[in-house]
């Protein structure tokens, strides 16, 4: 047994649902997480790593708000203090490629978008500044100069045509395939980079993500003629970020 199905183990949520068996999952690239199998039932459950950009507080205060949204896993555990999370285990598959080829499909998903993505942070003083933009100019420290200058450029048209101002809403940040789960309605995981940010941001991501033209669904959020910089911004941190 390893030394993360000892730590299982040692849950007390776990121990009195009688733990049964333990399966690893490849989900992300830092945290361990299991399908864990009790005799109450089956459970999720990730062991937090520490991550770069990651604020398990602020974490915890969005799985808070959406809650009641019936959007993502309903949570039992979030120990911040012994980095464990466990919720309910969501049976159905993921999303692939050609589910975005779905209009009907998609429809379901943007109805659950708008649950979350109108939800003002505005006022909420741990969510001070977008985490596309300042995320993105922490990345490209280590970028070329080149790629460094495409992200100040976009980043600067973006500030000319108000776009950060406009950065109020309550954000995923990572919605791929590996995200999105069941399909009517789809429910969304993995909240770790969310916060303040547009709806905007989510589309282009999940556009760029299903290779799949998604324009009909998030065109009348365009208020600005923001889309050409933001869809070159959304693809180069994506880019970043797949390395």
């Amino acid at each position: 047994m390893t030394d993360n199905q000892h730590r299982l183990q040692r849950i007390e949520f776990i121990a009195r649902a009688g733990l049964i068996e333990a399966r690893p999952i490849k989900h992300g690239l830092n945290n361990h997480s299991f399908q864990v199998i009790t005799e109450q039932g089956h459970f999720f459950v990730r062991l937090n790593a520490v991550i770069s950009g990651v604020d398990r507080q602020r974490e915890s205060q969005i799985l808070a708000l959406i809650a009641p949204l019936s959007i993502s896993p309903k949570v039992f555990v979030n120990d911040l203090k012994n980095n464990v999370l466990i919720t309910e285990w969501c049976r159905g598959k993921l999303w692939q490629a050609s589910d975005f080829k779905n209009k009907g499909l998609v429809k379901s998903l943007a109805e659950q978008l708008k649950k979350f993505n109108h939800i003002d942070l505005s006022q909420e003083t741990v969510f001070t500044d977008s985490r596309l933009d300042k995320r993105l100019l922490n990345y490209a420290k280590n970028q070329k100069e080149r790629i460094k200058d495409h992200i100040n450029r976009h980043i600067d048209k973006l500030t000319e045509l108000g776009f950060w101002q406009a950065n109020q809403y309550l954000t995923h940040f990572d919605l791929n395939p590996r995200n999105m789960i069941g399909r009517k309605p789809p429910m969304l995981l993995d909240w770790e980079f969310a916060g303040l940010g547009h709806p905007l941001i989510d589309w282009l991501i999940i556009e760029y993500e299903s290779g799949q033209s998604l324009e009909d669904f998030y065109r009348h959020y365009d208020d600005n003629n923001w889309l050409p910089p933001l869809r070159a911004l959304i693809q180069i941190m994506m880019q970043i970020w797949s390395k």
